[in-house]
């Protein structure tokens, strides 16, 4: 029975699966009842993508299309669930769990497990039939008939279809920026976790029964084969979990640090640009090194700590057992507060020394930057003053926080045993003591020293993640800021000869609360075919107003629509589709690649072939075809810091062709024109002219 024909479990809609589907695995961010908008048909053309992309959206998770060849079907379909998968009659079913056996499928009405073969076979079902007639005459051919057959069948067809792509399958994975520890569970941290704390248990558990057994016997004079082949079992035993320990702790490890380093990946693409100003190249440098100290020594630091407590607890039962007795317990518990206390004492040395060494990252690096500016405007003998002062603070905060760390670290290895024995000797001095309780005693004595000493190291480490991540916790937060995803749907509107595109009314901004207002009652509209000119001083707001129309800033009062819809509606992505932007000079950018990606990042990558020739087409009219024929790569050569050099009047070039080539209703350039001579200029105006739909040209008087 093929999946058609059995019911409840295909879905006629895209949506409706993708929507179940996201419930059914928790992947959605944003609340269940947030309203979706009918966007059945509002897209044409039969790739169901962009809506699925923005219905993902609204519920809080991502979605992404992909496909597979023929060959690697199986292996693919046992790994991607949660996804959706398109069937070769135009239905849908959603994947649950897979794996190289069975399937789950959620269906409209019910939750079926299958073969996975058998979904391999209804998706190859229709490279298969037209690939068949070819197999067959080669079977004809050699004279194969019966099982030999079917196995010649199945070779030959991935010898024919092995490289042929299968698509119309949806990734559903949960955004990068959804709750932590909700994201760290569905890895499966929770189980890892006890499996490392259990672990650890039983391992103590095994050390406190091997000392007890080794010291009786020893103690009473009858250590024998027997005990000593009891105690070689329960060593091994602890080693054997010892391992296990070790490898569940560090796939802990590699789990949070992968989750870390796309959390924060996230929060910086998530970043405001006037944060990122403002923070400057230097902190940011500075923050880079702090997220790679959390990795290194936090995680590490964290399951050091975590073994640490559980052989603290279990050395308390074991001296509580002991001749010492409630004497020593006490004393281990004093110990420990002072160890903590002197742990809390090394962690505020640290950040002292921590913040001065992040002033001095960030004044190292932005006065290398800005190593120019300070030749020609302070005196030589001024050049060093403040790197100098910086560098005293440094040196000084360095001295107090070593100090306070040999402390932290050699006080639990010594001052513990020592103080445990002084108070073993009332008891040795009162009288016989039984050889059990004394083995119990130094057996808790030194798991305890052992404990404490791993408490010290780890807890150092622990401290110097906690400040580390004062300088990442913004960013590592910031990654929950979810993009609004519009309340309509992306998609391609007729346009209509004169229509206005772009409307801005009584728009107000201020950069900061209460500051001093940048825009006040500025108003614009741009019908489709318009050329608009904004001119003004310098410091006048012209940057600060084509930002608000990008959608790059938000306006404090007034609206800015377009296509009638405002930026909450329309979504970001929707608004940055319709608007291209060529920013001022420092603030647009060649990245290090090839001239192609420079040129059609904001359209689609990899770039089609017709895509390529566009943009040299572009280029060409803007007068970089001579550029093009001195590159050796032609459009695939690197170019930025660590490729082919452009001057400034080719970079501007670029940033103009770049914005072209997004095709949007409405192009904004900023100071574009400002390095071209004449005749270039002349030539860059005329192919704005053919190619912009409506355009706005910031320049000086």
């Amino acid at each position: 029975m093929s999946f058609e024909e059995e019911e409840g479990v295909t879905w006629d809609s895209s949506v409706d699966a993708l929507v179940a589907l996201g419930a059914a695995a928790d992947l959605g961010t944003r609340a269940a009842s947030s309203r979706l908008p009918d966007v059945q048909g509002a897209f044409g053309g039969a790739d169901p993508t962009p809506v699925l992309e923005h219905v993902a959206a609204i519920r809080g998770f991502e979605v992404e299309a992909t496909e597979c060849a023929y060959a690697d079907l199986p292996s693919t379909l046992a790994r991607v669930a949660p996804a959706i998968v398109r069937l070769p009659s135009g239905r849908f079913v959603a994947l649950v769990a897979s794996n190289a056996r069975r399937t789950t499928l959620l269906g409209p009405s019910s939750v079926r497990t299958v073969a996975t073969d058998s979904l391999v076979g209804a998706l190859r079902a229709g490279l298969e039939r037209d690939g068949d007639g070819r197999v067959d005459h080669w079977l004809a051919c050699a004279s194969i008939t019966g099982r030999r057959a079917r196995s010649a069948r199945a070779h030959l067809r991935l010898h024919l279809l092995g490289e042929r792509a299968i698509g119309g399958i949806w990734l559903l994975r949960s955004d990068a920026g959804t709750s932590a520890l909700r994201e760290l569970l569905r890895r499966g941290l929770a189980g890892r976790a006890a499996g490392f704390v259990g672990a650890s248990l039983m391992q103590v558990l095994v050390g406190i029964a091997g000392w007890t057994l080794l010291g009786r016997a020893s103690l009473s004079g009858s250590l024998g084969a027997g005990w000593l082949g009891t105690w070689v079992l329960l060593l091994f035993t602890g080693l054997a979990l010892s391992v296990a320990q070790a490898r569940l702790g560090q796939r802990i490890t590699q789990d949070v640090a992968t989750f870390l380093k796309e959390r924060l990946l996230r929060g910086a693409l998530r970043m405001a640009p006037d944060e990122i100003r403002k923070r400057g190249s230097g902190h940011l440098l500075a923050t880079v090194s702090e997220s790679s100290a959390i990795e290194s020594a936090g995680l590490s630091g964290a399951l050091g700590s975590v073994m640490a407590l559980v052989q603290l607890t279990s050395a308390g039962a074991l001296l509580a057992m002991g001749a010492g007795g409630a004497i020593h317990v006490l004393m281990l518990v004093a110990f420990t507060a002072v160890v903590v206390a002197l742990g809390v004492r090394a962690h505020r040395r640290r950040s002292e020394w921590t913040s001065r060494r992040l002033d001095l990252t960030s004044t190292f690096i932005e006065h290398v930057l800005g190593h120019r500016t300070r030749r020609a405007q302070q005196p030589e003998a001024e050049w060093h003053e403040e790197e100098d002062g910086a560098m005293m603070r440094y040196l000084g905060a360095s001295r107090t926080m070593e100090s306070t760390q040999a402390t932290f670290a050699g006080v639990p290895a010594r001052g513990w045993l020592l103080l445990a024995l002084i108070g073993l000797i009332p008891r040795l001095v009162a009288g016989p003591v039984d050889p059990r309780s004394l083995a119990l005693a130094i057996g808790g004595i030194l798991a305890a020293q052992g404990a404490l000493a791993t408490l010290a190291s780890s807890g150092g480490a622990m401290f110097g993640a906690w400040v580390g991540w004062r300088s990442i916790g913004a960013l590592f937060h910031g990654a929950s800021r979810l993009p609004a995803p519009g309340l309509v749907p992306d998609h391609d509107e007729p346009r209509r000869p004169g229509e206005v595109v772009l409307e801005a009314q009584g728009v107000g901004f201020r950069h900061r609360p209460g500051g001093r207002p940048t825009l006040e009652h500025c108003s614009l509209t741009v019908r489709r075919g318009d050329r608009v000119l904004l001119e003004g001083p310098s410091g006048g707001g012209k940057s600060t107003f084509a930002s608000v129309l990008t959608g790059m800033h938000e306006p404090e009062s007034g609206h800015v629509l377009l296509g009638g819809l405002d930026l909450p509606t329309r979504g970001r992505v929707g608004w940055r589709r319709r608007i291209a932007s060529a920013p001022q000079f420092h603030e647009n950018h060649v990245l290090s690649g090839s001239l192609a990606f420079n040129l059609l990042m904001g359209r689609s990558w990899p770039a089609s072939d017709a895509d390529r020739a566009e943009a040299k087409e572009v280029c060409c009219e803007l007068g970089l075809g001579g550029l093009l024929d001195r590159m050796p790569g032609g459009l695939d050569q690197v170019v930025g810091e660590t490729g082919w050099q452009l001057s400034h009047g080719e970079r501007s070039r670029l940033f103009l062709a770049r914005a072209l080539l997004q095709k949007a209703d409405v192009v904004v350039l900023d100071e574009t024109f400002g390095a071209l001579d004449p005749l270039t200029l002349e030539q860059c105006l005329g192919t704005l002219e053919r190619r912009a739909a409506s355009a706005i040209v910031i320049a000086h008087p």
